[in-house]
């Protein structure tokens, strides 16, 4: 893959439809909080979308989740994991817009 492309050719998604699946063209939040194909503000956006998903999932494991199954607390705790890592790239987008301005 080119350096200078985006992952997965996310640029198009983005620019016509905001990407509206970011876990699905990147591969971690570091990637898409360092991809300069995209403006800051789309993406805070999608982070912002990312985290929103991640939510989500967490909300969903920990209403089903027994307290005796490891699996669904190693999964429980590798979605919590990936949230620290979006919230840490958001609040790096977040600071790089507010430096910018």
């Amino acid at each position: 893959m080119s350096e200078d492309r985006p992952a997965k050719e996310v640029t198009k998604d983005a620019e016509a439809e905001r990407a509206p699946h970011p876990r699905k063209h990147y591969d971690s939040p570091e990637q898409l909080c360092e991809d300069i194909n995209l403006d800051l503000v789309t993406r805070e956006d999608l982070l912002k979308e990312w985290k929103q998903d991640l939510d989500r999932r967490l909300e969903a494991e920990s209403e089903g989740m027994s307290a005796s199954d490891p699996i669904s607390q190693e999964r429980e705790a590798r979605l919590a994991g990936e949230l620290r890592r979006v919230s840490n790239a958001l609040e790096k987008v977040g600071s790089e817009r507010n430096q910018a301005k």
